[in-house]
């Protein structure tokens, strides 16, 4: 049984119910995997082994929903402690509504001297 709040397959966005009870055929190669209305994803490449400091690389930003929302992205050189030593930066996701009614996505940029990996960012409605 779904949660309430309408919910959305997280692999092609499509809509899968509100608050009631719904049938998936699961396997080993696809598992179900839901998100909320107004959910935001953020997603890299797969490796074998996190970025190594300084290396930059390509997110993409799931967004799921009609709902506007913002998401805190945690960045740091993915490594070294530096972390505790304050090096490491916040970035906000923020997905709202522009003039003609479409959803779009932000992100904030890096503060001045802080961690900034990110290259390419690519934003995905997810919505049909």
């Amino acid at each position: 049984m779904l949660p309430q709040g309408k919910w959305f397959d997280f692999y092609n966005g499509k809509y899968v119910g509100e608050g009631e009870i719904i049938k998936v055929s699961a396997g080993l190669d696809h598992i179900p995997v839901f998100v909320k209305d107004g959910g935001i994803i953020p997603m890299m490449p797969s490796a074998l082994h996190a970025p190594a400091a300084g290396q930059k690389y390509d997110l993409e930003i799931r967004v799921y929903g009609t709902k506007t929302g913002s998401y805190r992205l945690y960045d740091d050189d993915g490594e070294t402690f530096n972390y505790e030593k304050g090096e490491y930066s916040w970035r906000i996701l923020s997905v709202s509504y522009d003039k003609k009614g479409k959803l779009v996505g932000i992100i904030s940029k890096a503060e001045k001297g802080k961690p900034d990996n990110i290259a390419k960012v690519t934003w995905k409605m997810m919505t049909d």
